[in-house]
């Protein structure tokens, strides 16, 4: 890995950040046309989880630096991610909270994937042995808690037709 100077900026963290600070202003317009009290409740909880996942994503980079941070399968899953939170916000601005909740864990599935792939087959380049076990740890914990969520959306997204769009979105 090359040497960075001081005043060299990361290419994916700076298209991350303005990518998706750009979903969250356009979707700002959104809170102004919504009328129904509860369609408001989703769609401000799924802003709320949409920039939840923004600063755990960052949060993962930091803790994990340049560990991934500067790998192209690291741009390659955060571009999808960006993707998928795109149309979670779109998708919520006109309730359709089911396919909402589809999109969420296809990004829980894909946030899945890509802890599965460097807990398996990342080469780290640090020598540190505590913070590869750091590391590792972290990415046990994220296997963990996406597995769990993954089931639980996906379980609600398909009871959808069961429960009443109330009920759903308080489960939400």
């Amino acid at each position: 890995m090359a040497k960075k100077e001081g005043n060299q900026l990361e290419f994916s963290s700076i298209l991350f950040d303005t990518l998706f600070g750009l979903i969250l202003f356009f979707g700002i317009d959104s809170f102004l046309e919504i009328k129904d009290p509860l369609h408001f409740i989703f769609y401000l909880f799924s802003t709320i989880i949409v920039v939840y996942w923004w600063l755990t994503y960052k949060a993962t980079d930091d803790a994990f630096e340049e560990e991934v941070t500067d790998s192209a399968t690291d741009l390659m899953f955060g571009i999808i991610e960006l993707i998928l939170l795109e149309y979670i916000l779109l998708l919520s601005s006109t309730f359709e909270y089911v396919t909402v909740t589809f999109f969420l864990s296809g990004l829980l599935a894909v946030d899945l994937s890509w802890a599965l792939i460097w807990k398996k087959v990342g080469k780290w380049t640090t020598r540190n042995p505590k913070k590869i076990e750091r590391i590792e740890r972290d990415l046990k914990y994220h296997i963990i808690i996406n597995s769990v969520m993954f089931v639980i959306f996906l379980i609600l997204a398909l009871s959808a037709d069961i429960v009443s769009p109330a009920a759903f979105v308080a489960a939400f």
